[in-house]
């Protein structure tokens, strides 16, 4: 008998195929490696299709070039909304540690 919770549940793969050439995880991979956190996060955010990680980052682009990089206050915005990311990523993706680890 399949329950309701396993169905809603159901995780699926990020799916490198349907990215460009090299691959979703390999181009955040990239991005951070760049020192590009900030694009990085925003383009897992569109993947989610969550609209508030996605504002959130795209607020976080404009303050840094305001700023030029990260302040304090904005440090703790960050860690703050990684949280709300890391689990977000956990609960859509399978393959959620790969995309982690990536970041």
């Amino acid at each position: 008998m399949i329950k309701l919770k396993d169905i809603i549940s159901e995780k699926k793969q990020l799916n490198e195929k349907q990215e460009a050439p090299p691959g979703l995880i390999k181009i955040i991979s990239q991005m951070t490696d760049g020192n590009n956190h900030t694009e990085a996060r925003w383009e897992i955010a569109k993947r989610l299709k969550n609209k508030k990680l996605q504002n959130f980052y795209k607020a976080m682009s404009i303050l840094n070039d305001v700023f030029n990089g990260n302040g304090p206050e904005q440090s703790k915005l960050i860690h703050k909304m990684e949280k709300v990311l890391y689990k977000e990523l956990q609960r859509t993706f399978a393959n959620a540690k790969d995309i982690i680890s990536a970041l």
